[in-house]
């Protein structure tokens, strides 16, 4: 009995060896094969950053995808980090996407390029710290919600740098209205194919709102190491706002708000004339009589910049099509011609437009690089 277990146990050694061998090592990957390790541009601010993953119930709300089941969100959460003594290199660096996100995303994304399974290393390694202590505060929050179709992570890198300069940074998987949500620690994975019901896309707006609602109605709750971190009084959304005015008036009415940034790329958004509204795209708005105007819009606009190219893929695909020239034509289909310029854009005008909103910084013309406009409509 003893001789066999032993050698059960040589044969499990040595098949977790050969595993070792073979299989990529995320962040990792030099001398395995060819493949290649995007990377996100690191924060600018005086921060370190770290991040936790938490999975948030709503009790009181059944989920209309799956009625027989409670609203379910998955959430990353950044915030400035502070390990005291401990050197921060103990907390283990994240990767840019979960396990299963990857499984769903990159296959598809491969072949959409032309690339071969193992050219590309989609968990690379990201900024965030996972675990880390935070830095003493409190700090304001932002709450990021992705467009539908998107996943939270491809607002990691914009999420880091807002933490880095002195943020609480909380984006948000909707399930069901992503690709995949990998409900962490379970690892159960939701998909839109494992819906009973079909839900319209305004009562899947109204449920986004519902959802962000929930998030800052519970910030304090989330975790009690970062209740003393952040500041629930002070608030700003980002990403997706509302699906038109009235959307985001309810979004602009919950507790706290002080600022909206919507980040979706989607031409022509409104505001809901109650709090700033900051607009980044690649399209100008219209151009609306600001008299009598209670709040004011900025609208900032990159020529020949993309819904995506507004987010993380934008700058990964760039990184791509750089080292693969063969995929250059659709990733300029898909992204445009504006990075990385469109990126940094992104960045510096959400850091500038929050610092003012929520940070005390002096209302001003926000900071663009040439190319770049900037409109302001309001008081």
């Amino acid at each position: 009995m003893f001789r066999r277990q032993l050698t059960a146990a040589l044969v499990a050694f040595l098949l977790a060896g050969v595993a070792m061998v073979l299989l990529p090592r995320y962040g990792d990957t030099a001398g395995w094969r060819d493949t290649f390790s995007p990377a996100l541009p690191p924060p600018t601010g005086p921060h370190d950053v770290g991040v936790r993953r938490m999975r948030l119930v709503d009790p009181d709300r059944r989920d209309p995808w799956r009625t027989d089941s409670d609203r379910t969100l998955m959430l990353d959460v950044r915030y400035p980090a502070d390990a005291g003594p401990r050197p921060l290199a103990h907390y283990a660096v994240s990767a840019a996407m979960t396990e299963f996100g990857c499984l769903a995303w990159a296959p598809g994304a491969q072949r959409r390029l032309g690339l071969l399974p193992d050219e590309v290393n989609w968990m690379f390694r990201t900024h965030s710290h996972e675990w880390a202590p935070p830095a003493r505060g409190p700090f304001p929050v932002l709450v990021g919600s992705p467009p539908p179709g998107v996943l939270r992570t491809a607002y990691t890198g914009v999420a880091e740098e807002l933490a880095s300069r002195g943020y609480v940074v909380v984006t948000v998987d909707h399930p069901f209205d992503a690709p995949v949500v990998d409900l962490y620690p379970t690892r159960r994975v939701i998909e839109p194919s494992d819906a009973v019901a079909t839900v319209a896309r305004v009562d899947a707006d109204l449920t986004r709102i519902a959802d962000i609602a929930y998030v800052t109605r519970t910030l304090t709750g989330l975790d009690p190491a970062l209740s003393g971190a952040l500041d629930a009084r002070r608030v700003g959304l980002f990403g997706w706002t509302g699906a038109d005015t009235a959307q985001r008036t309810r979004l602009a009415g919950l507790p706290g708000i002080a600022g909206i940034a919507d980040i979706t790329g989607v031409p022509g958004i409104t505001g809901a004339d109650t709090v700033p509204l900051l607009v980044v795209g690649g399209t100008p708005g219209a151009v609306q009589d600001g008299a009598g105007r209670r709040a004011r819009r900025t609208t900032v606009t990159i020529p020949g910049a993309s819904a995506p190219s507004l987010t993380d893929d934008g700058v990964v695909l760039a990184q791509i099509a750089r080292r693969y020239p063969r995929t250059d034509p659709v990733v300029r289909r898909e992204i445009g011609d504006a990075q990385p310029l469109a990126y940094r854009t992104v960045r510096r005008a959400l850091a500038g437009f929050f610092d003012q909103q929520l940070g005390g910084a002096p209302v001003g013309t926000l900071v663009v690089e040439a190319g770049v406009t900037v409109d302001l409509v309001g008081r």
